[in-house]
């Protein structure tokens, strides 16, 4: 098969630029890499304007409207290349900006993801060990012929909302048949190398982003969905949230203790605890500064069991080879009493009769797939959810109404290694704000970061030297995540090919809530010992503490002047939700009290997409509350 028209030229520009950006770390290999991560972007026509644009950028026409010179991009020289990735940094012009996003962070990944030179480097050890010659628990069926499949329920997503109602309807004695477009990773699978954990387990290798590039999505695309990759954070869902549920939904299963009672069955199920939250050094650091504050911090609830808790923690979200989370089991309980679980399987619409589901039509590579049945049941996710019904002929509130739970952090920079690639994935967090604004203020938490992304995110790049320079004191640095209850509402719409495209632009309200968060964060970190405190501001906004506390208070008003919307600073979104809320009145949402589609009979949707409004709180716990109660309902028609 030929390369794409233009592959040729465009990585000949995106070379050059890297050479800018990277400066004495560049090698032959980051294009390479740049390349085959565009080719993840979601949507074809997305990935034809990206490349062609880099392809436009090696003829003298556009060269000269973009930069100013009339010299192919590629004939660039490093210092050259640096110059015009700072000039589109600070351009008015969107596309330029825009241009000088994608550089930069492609060019830091490819580079840090993979060079074992860097790490040594850096002080970052990659892989611990090799993964455990240990078989999965699952058996997954793959197609690669046309096939046709009767059962009573087929479900759409293995994450946490499938595999719950997958567990229930299966021992409920239905026939039941879950389909997962990823891939099943056993144990003796998960090698741990970042890119490619990224690559092959996150929905479209974490290339996926608001339409303005405000906020980048991260979500999973792998048997057990999120329950796979994530921390394993287990938030019950606040009872002052349930009761705006309740009274903005009309649905009383929210306040009645219906939902509570799923929460409980599922938390025991889970085994959700407080006792398997050791810290790593990072956690110990956000804990400390919060204590000398006098400021609220506690354990994380964590759904696993048999946790060892030990170095190779912080890297649970390239997937647990202990198997410790308990998130999977549920499939591995559906599986024992009959479901079939089908991978490789892209859902591409539901088939409707008279007004009833009745099936799905899929792919699996070139062969296609179609599963009748008497009910289907939509668990992809608040992103493919959306875009399935879309696909489907859905209208109505499909699609609208979508939180992020967008994230930013304060950084700092500590006088002792930090590592904050190790630990736990998640040990501690803080209410401290929550309250304000009505419940919608932030909570404080920390994740693991390691090279390939923390390159991107841990050090805003003013300069090739500069970059590097800070590189080198990447083991010494930690932050305190900041994550406010959104009020902002997007929407999923359809690219022409089918794919989901996601806009969403931070309101006013929530940029004050970043800008609050990030404010008494860098506090945090202040008080934990950090000698240097900085934002995730492009042009690199930070303060050196001083006993006076003036170093901070103009820190304070610079941040907050630069704010967080409109593409000030790069977001991240690990928690998307609401784009098919629950609700009595069609006018308002997408499915009705029982998870039922208002346009739809038959058709169920029980993932964080049906979330009335934003959880405030990581939402795997919310997620399976919803999806217990509607597996019972479902099953009770269908049996």
């Amino acid at each position: 098969m030929s390369e794409p028209r233009g592959t040729v030229e465009a990585a000949r520009v995106l070379g050059a630029l890297a050479r800018g950006v990277l400066g004495a770390g560049y090698t032959p290999e980051v294009p390479v890499r740049m390349m085959e991560t565009l080719s993840r972007l979601p949507g074809e026509a997305e990935r034809k304007q990206v490349l062609g644009v880099f392809r436009a950028l090696d003829t003298k026409p556009v060269a000269l409207a973009m930069t100013g010179k009339r010299v192919p991009v590629s004939w660039f020289t490093p210092a050259e290349a640096e110059a015009l990735v700072l000039k589109w940094k600070a351009a008015r012009l969107p596309l330029q900006r825009r241009l000088a996003q994608i550089i930069i962070s492609l060019s830091l990944s490819s580079l840090y993801s993979y060079s074992t030179v860097e790490w040594e480097r850096i002080g970052y050890q990659g892989p611990i060990g090799r993964p455990p010659r240990k078989a999965g628990p699952l058996h997954p069926e793959e197609i690669t012929s046309d096939e046709v499949i009767d059962c009573d329920a087929v479900i759409v997503g293995s994450g946490p909302a499938g595999g719950c109602v997958a567990d229930h309807l299966a021992r409920a004695g239905l026939d039941v048949v879950v389909l997962e477009k990823g891939r099943y990773f056993a144990p003796r699978d998960l090698n741990h190398v970042e890119p490619e954990a990224i690559r092959d387990m996150y929905l479209y290798g974490m290339t996926l982003a608001t339409a303005d590039q405000g906020c980048r999505i991260i979500a999973g695309s792998t048997v057990g969905g999120g329950g796979t990759v994530n921390y394993t954070t287990s938030f019950r869902t606040p009872p002052d949230v349930l009761q705006e549920w309740a009274r903005l939904s009309g649905v009383d299963a929210f306040a009645s203790g219906e939902i509570d009672a799923s929460l409980d069955e599922m938390s025991a199920r889970l085994n959700v605890n407080t006792d398997s939250s050791a810290a790593g050094r990072r956690d110990e650091l956000m804990e400390e500064g919060l204590k000398k504050l006098g400021w609220h911090v506690d354990n994380l609830p964590r759904s696993v069991k048999g946790c060892t808790q030990d170095e190779q923690c912080g890297y649970c979200g390239f997937g647990c080879r202990v198997g410790a989370k308990t998130s999977p089991t549920l499939l591995e309980t559906a599986t024992a009493a009959g479901a079939r679980l089908i991978v490789g399987v892209d859902v591409r619409k539901v088939i409707v009769s008279d007004g009833r589901a009745v099936g799905v039509e899929a792919v699996s590579g070139d062969a296609r797939v179609t599963v009748k049945a008497r009910a289907v049941v939509v668990a992809a996710g608040a992103i493919e959810s959306p875009a399935l019904l879309l696909r489907s002929g859905l209208g109505g509130r499909v699609g609208h109404g979508l939180h992020l739970h967008p994230g930013t952090a304060a950084w700092g920079v500590f006088d002792e290694e930090v590592r904050i690639w190790e630990g736990t994935t998640q040990a501690r967090y803080s209410n401290e704000l929550r309250d304000r604004d009505g419940g919608y203020g932030p909570i404080f938490e920390t994740v693991p970061a390691h090279p390939g992304a923390g390159s991107t995110a841990a050090f805003p790049w003013v300069s090739a030297a500069d970059h590097r320079a800070r590189m080198d004191k990447y083991r010494f640095v930690s932050f305190c995540a900041v994550l406010p209850r959104d009020t902002s509402e997007g929407r999923i719409r359809l690219a022409r090919d089918g794919s989901p495209r996601v806009v969403y632009k931070l309101g006013v309200d929530d940029d004050r809530r970043l800008a609050d968060g990030v404010i008494a964060a860098g506090k945090v970190l202040e008080a934990a010992g950090a000698r240097e405190v900085y934002s995730s501001h492009p042009s690199f906004i930070s303060y050196r503490p001083d006993n006076g506390g003036s170093s901070h208070e103009r820190w304070a008003e610079e941040t907050r002047r630069a704010g967080y919307r409109k593409g000030a600073v790069t977001l991240f979104s690990y928690h998307q939700m609401s784009s098919c809320r629950m609700g009595t009145n069609p006018a308002t949402s997408a499915v009705d009290g029982d998870n039922e589609s208002h346009e739809v009979k038959s058709l169920y949707v029980t993932d964080s997409s049906t979330f009335p409004t934003a959880s405030g709180v990581n939402p795997m716990l919310s997620v399976y509350g919803i999806a217990h109660r509607a597996a019972q309902k479902i099953a009770a028609r269908l049996s």
